[in-house]
């Protein structure tokens, strides 16, 4: 490791510091650190996507639990480029071999991956190559005053990477076409395409793969920071580098004496006091007025002194304040008893008083209403046959009509058979997801058409087909009419 090609200033810093340090290390080398992130994660992405191309949420999984593999070749940029070698994307893509030894499959174990210092414990596989136990032990003794801020900065990427991912899924669901939607509901962001849709969509994995290609780098390279700065500490490296340029300026002075005794000789003249005669002593001095060197800390010890003799006339005081104490005690321990005693007896009297109340059963308040939206939802506002004087409208032309009596009839089986909560302020899509509540998941579906339908109608002017109607109509009869009862035997 040569100290001197560091293209970072090194110091001993604090945690936060450290951390920010790496983050600035990856908006300086933002070309290679993103450059090589993308040429390994997105054709991962690609081909997992591929091969779970009916469910795209197996790939998300996938590419979560891989993501110790991708941040080693986001380490290999960064820590070459700390000590002055910035490598291209083709070199660090060569070096794989190098990168995926050793440790890769101890950290893909659930016990490493799901470690919150992954990034920090990181280089000791990569860069150290150390395993076993002496990697146990090496992170033990980096993580002894490091290992909260590793912690803290993977609850603060996790949170970051959230943010961003629930961001992008607002806007592409917000600048999506609405299809004839007459408004927007919040939870259709997290449906992934649809009402009624299930799992996970193709466009939430793009906003996930775009969310985790943005701040994973800047977490990995935090990370080494953090690393580099606890080795720093450990080791002193500040003081080596001061040590050698001490010694190198030393050098130039010997280099510059010589020169000095070599003219004496030769001008057989004792020659003029410059600013090169100082001391060795007045150099030390020099360099160890340099910051690095300035920093001071205190620190308090418990040290034993042995037993104290007390005085006798120290001692009636203490006996006084004690026997005070004693009897300030026991007024506090009879009041504490007077308390808990009224506490009882009030709590008996409130049971008393009021838990007969909440024992007896209440009955069901809820009236259902007689019109939502305008619309007549009473059974005797509806003909005995819904579904077959829906279709006969349909076929006559009255295509409206004809949607408007499927509708008010599922509103009032919903209401009245049902017993679903709906009142006269809901709209059309709260009474949808009442329903689906309510429903199995086929008739749901049957009546989250016959809802789409009704608002295109009513609110759009698109009328269906009048095949399209007979359909509605035709299905409305096996999800919404009630039962008919048996008929009674024949007695001869």
């Amino acid at each position: 490791m040569e100290l001197e090609k560091l293209s970072v200033q090194l110091r001993p810093r604090g945690g936060w510091e450290a951390l920010d340090l790496g983050f600035q290390m990856a908006r300086t080398w933002w070309r290679p650190v993103w450059g090589v992130w993308c040429a390994v994660y997105l054709p991962a992405a690609i081909v997992l996507h591929a091969v779970f191309w009916e469910q795209p949420g197996y790939a998300i999984v996938a590419l979560w639990w891989l993501k110790p593999v991708f941040d080693r070749f986001v380490l290999h940029v960064v820590s070459r480029a700390v000590f002055g070698t910035l490598p291209t994307v083709a070199e660090a893509l060569a070096a794989w071999r190098d990168i995926l030894q050793p440790g890769l499959a101890a950290s893909l174990f659930w016990v490493q991956r799901l470690s919150p210092w992954r990034s920090f414990t990181l280089p000791v596989w990569q860069l150290e190559k150390q395993t076993g136990r002496a990697a146990h032990e090496r992170r033990a003794a980096l993580g002894q005053r490091m290992a909260g801020y590793g912690g803290w900065l993977t609850l603060i990427a996790a949170n970051f990477e959230g943010i961003v991912f629930l961001s992008a899924l607002l806007l592409v669901t917000l600048l999506a076409p609405a299809a004839g939607s007459p408004g927007f509901e919040f939870s259709e962001v997290f449906r992934g395409g649809g009402e009624e849709s299930s799992g996970w969509s193709l466009y939430q994995s793009l906003c996930y793969v775009a969310a985790v290609s943005i701040i994973e780098p800047i977490y990995v390279a935090a990370g080494f920071s953090l690393y580099l700065n606890r080795r720093a500490i450990l080791e002193g490296w500040d003081i080596e580098l001061a040590l050698r340029r001490l010694d190198e300026r030393l050098r130039m002075l010997k280099t510059a004496a010589v020169a000095v005794l070599l003219a004496v000789s030769l001008a057989a003249a004792p020659p003029p006091a410059t600013a090169q005669d100082r001391s060795a002593k007045a150099e030390i001095r020099e360099v160890l007025k340099a910051p690095e060197f300035q920093t001071s800390k205190e620190a308090m010890t418990w040290r034993y002194r042995g037993e104290r003799k007390e005085r006798e006339t120290d001692r009636s005081a203490a006996d006084f304040w004690d026997n005070v104490g004693a009897f300030l005690a026991q007024i506090s321990q009879a009041l504490m008893w007077i308390a808990a005693a009224a506490g009882i007896v009030g709590l008996l009297l409130f049971l008393r008083r009021y838990l007969p109340q909440f024992l007896v059963e209440r009955p069901d308040r809820y009236r259902p209403p007689d019109a939502l939206f305008g619309l007549a939802v009473t059974p005797e506002s509806l003909p005995d046959d819904v579904a077959g004087t829906a279709a006969q409208l349909a076929r006559e032309g009255r295509l409206r009509e004809a949607l408007s009596l499927l509708y008010r009839g599922a509103l009032s089986v919903l209401v009245h058979r049902d017993h679903v909560p709906l009142a006269e302020g809901d709209t059309e899509g709260d009474c949808l997801r009442a329903a689906q509540q309510a429903l199995p998941r086929d008739a749901s579906g049957y009546f989250g058409r016959l809802v789409r339908a009704w608002q295109g109608a009513a609110y759009a002017g698109r009328l269906p087909g009048v095949a399209e109607a007979e359909a509605l109509a035709r299905d409305w009869a096996p999800v919404f009419a009630p039962p008919r009862p048996a008929a009674a035997p024949s007695v001869p």
